[in-house]
């Protein structure tokens, strides 16, 4: 594929510095590559069930989300349900990671397979893309990142259905971003959508990153 050269150059790179950076850093980078993986897998999922070719509006609000929101969160879950854990701010970070590194190589394809020229409309297409996409998929990531802080010390019976219903909401904060945002459907305003809707989580989730509501939420079940 046309596409597999992008994907060695963000990869390969990455594997290297790994032997460089200390555990903190290098648990980030990990999340990031595995982010990487996702967006292939995801792919591969496609070509393999046949949902590739399939319109815009059936593929990107109904399918996509649910499909690419469980692949990407599938570290943070499987830990969560497991046990292991990580700080509140770590979880969320590595969150956020997996999102982004789906989006390097998710805008990567769409560079390559689209064929895009070097011109001054193209560079701010991909550069309007890399900023939406990459807050989006990183949000929705952390959000499950999140809810994963949020429930964890609650009953282990009720984590999964805790933890879906967080998922439930990335899937659907995925989808309206999709619906509402101007790559596919030249909706008016759309633009204007695909930078301020994934702003808002974006200061969202980085007021969650620094104030302790997981903190507060904890205490309040101890009293």
């Amino acid at each position: 594929m046309d596409s597999i050269p992008i994907i060695l150059v963000c990869f390969v790179p990455i594997l290297f510095l790994l032997a460089f950076v200390e555990y903190e850093g290098r648990k980030y980078l990990i999340y990031l590559l595995w982010g990487f993986l996702a967006c292939l897998l995801t792919l591969g999922l496609y070509i393999a069930t046949g949902l590739y070719p399939l319109a815009p509006p059936i593929k990107e609000i109904l399918l996509a989300p649910v499909i690419e929101e469980f692949i990407k969160a599938l570290p943070v879950m499987v830990l969560a349900v497991i046990g292991i854990k990580n700080s509140n701010r770590d979880l969320l970070v590595c969150a956020m990671a997996i999102g982004i590194g789906f989006s390097i190589v998710e805008t990567g394809l769409y560079c390559f397979n689209g064929n895009l020229g070097f011109t001054p409309k193209n560079i701010m297409a991909v550069l309007s893309r890399s900023f939406s996409t990459t807050l989006m998929h990183g949000c929705t990531t952390a959000i499950i990142g999140y809810g994963v802080v949020l429930v964890r010390n609650v009953d282990r019976g009720a984590l999964p259905i805790l933890m879906f219903g967080f998922y439930t909401l990335a899937v659907t904060t995925h989808a309206i971003f999709n619906l509402l945002g101007g790559d596919f459907y030249n909706i008016a305003g759309g633009a204007i959508v695909d930078f301020l809707f994934p702003m808002a989580l974006f200061y969202l989730l980085l007021i969650c990153y620094h104030v302790d509501f997981s903190g507060f939420f904890h205490s309040r079940e101890r009293v």
